[in-house]
């Protein structure tokens, strides 16, 4: 024995019992995280939040996704490999986001994290609603949903799911163009390494059984908790085809982008106009817009997605600027659905933006077939 080991051995001896038990409880147990509790700090670079984690500039509602993808997967007892797939589909398919999509009007009425325009597909999967939709929207846009799907389809595989590579595997279940996943397989494997030490012990599972949980909900796909109408829903499905298109003062016109792009007033004309099937045609112009026949006054409190808000600076008699109401985040946020300012693309930007700004908000009446507003 040499001289810094009897040291370590008398220091050791000279220790009450019960602390040195402590001690070595401490140092001889590999440490797991909970999903309660926030994990240690994560790679350098990007965005951290109640995860504790910095990944590859994902955000924390990205992070909580991909935590899902890996608690999910461990709490399944489903092999690296196949985790990896997940992760890398999700990065794939979605950028670890739930998406609604304005050709399914039904997912807008539901919390998510963006708007996606690819077919009828929505969530972090990119499901289609048109073959996967008899379980129901709420399921299509519920991210624990999609992930134990992803999960269900790998086990159907069997043992040659273990055998493929995860960018194959992710292939057999998406079924998307070739190679589409081998890109992704870096950021998946770090986000894998990042979350590998979840416990599944600290995870519940759903009532019923078999679907894991994971680390539970990340906030979105939750129902929206105001009723959206179907003028409301056409309103926002039209503008929202338009996100990121350029702004363009003076752009926009009912036939769609003029000089490249679209104003506010021009983006929500055109919503409105096309809502409406046609028969209502909001002039150029935010104030007039908000004093049109067809424009009722709605106490801000009573807000649904589709109406329109109008925002005047202190001091001004007319409003100077005017967006879509598109309903609220993950985090409870109202969003506006607007063409912002030169520089800037059609986009949703939440409503706190304009704080110490007069808002009014207006509902349109749809009118009858047959009658036309110019």
């Amino acid at each position: 024995m040499d001289t810094a080991s009897k040291t370590v051995t008398a220091t050791a001896l000279g220790l009450p019992i019960a602390l040195l038990l402590l001690i070595l409880v401490i140092l001889g147990v590999e440490q797991t995280s909970s999903c309660a509790a926030p994990l240690s700090a994560g790679a350098a670079g990007g965005m951290s939040g109640p995860t504790g984690q910095t990944v590859a500039g994902l955000s924390e509602s990205q992070l909580q996704l991909a935590r899902n993808g890996v608690a999910i997967g461990k709490q399944r007892g489903m092999p690296q490999n196949v985790i990896v797939a997940e992760l890398a589909a999700q990065a794939t398919e979605s950028t670890f986001r739930n998406l609604a999509n304005p050709a399914v009007p039904e997912s807008l009425n539901y919390t998510n994290d963006g708007l996606g325009f690819d077919h009828d597909s929505v969530g972090p999967h990119q499901m289609r609603a048109s073959v996967w939709g008899s379980v129901g929207i709420a399921k299509l846009m519920d991210p624990i949903y999609q992930i134990n799907w992803f999960y269900d389809h790998a086990t159907q595989l069997g043992a040659a799911a273990e055998r493929m590579s995860p960018a194959e595997l992710a292939q057999a279940i998406e079924r998307s163009a070739p190679n589409a996943y081998s890109g992704q397989l870096e950021l998946a494997r770090r986000l894998y390494a990042t979350f590998a030490d979840l416990d599944p012990g600290s995870m519940a599972r759903m009532p019923g059984g078999p679907p894991a949980a994971g680390c539970g909900t990340t906030g979105s796909g939750k129902p929206l908790p105001v009723e959206t109408s179907a003028f409301g829903r056409a309103v926002i499905e039209h503008g929202a085809r338009w996100i990121g298109t350029p702004y363009v003062w003076g752009g926009g016109d009912v036939n769609g982008p003029t000089g490249g792009g679209f104003d506010c007033s021009g983006l929500t004309l055109y919503a409105v106009y096309h809502a409406s099937g046609g028969r209502i045609r909001l002039p150029h112009y935010t104030q007039a817009q908000q004093d049109h026949p067809t424009a009722e006054p709605v106490p801000f409190a009573q807000r649904a997605p589709g109406d329109l808000v109008f925002f005047t600076a202190p001091g001004d008699a007319d409003s100077h600027h005017v967006g879509i109401y598109y309903g609220r985040d993950a985090q409870g946020r109202d969003l506006l659905l607007h063409a912002p300012q030169s520089g800037q693309t059609v986009t949703l930007t939440p409503l706190s933006a304009w704080d110490g700004e007069r808002v009014d908000v207006r509902r349109y009446s749809n009118p009858l077939p047959g009658d036309r507003n110019v």
